[in-house]
């Protein structure tokens, strides 16, 4: 057997069982419990403002 196989087998055995219970088997294991560090939200940038004179806008609320 492979340390794949081993693994696969691993997850399959905890897949059928609830979350608190697969916690509480992989604390048993040696797992850590740790909090995940949030992930940096990718924002595409905004242009910067022109002022070019040209350009007019105008509003109107209705």
């Amino acid at each position: 057997m492979t340390s794949g196989d081993a693994i696969q087998r691993m997850a399959e055995a905890l897949a059928d069982i609830s979350e608190a219970d697969r916690a509480e088997a992989l604390r048993g294991l040696g797992a850590k419990e740790r909090e995940q560090a949030p992930r940096p939200t990718r924002r595409t940038p905004l242009p910067a403002p022109r002022r070019d004179p040209g350009i007019v806008s105008a509003v109107e609320w209705v």
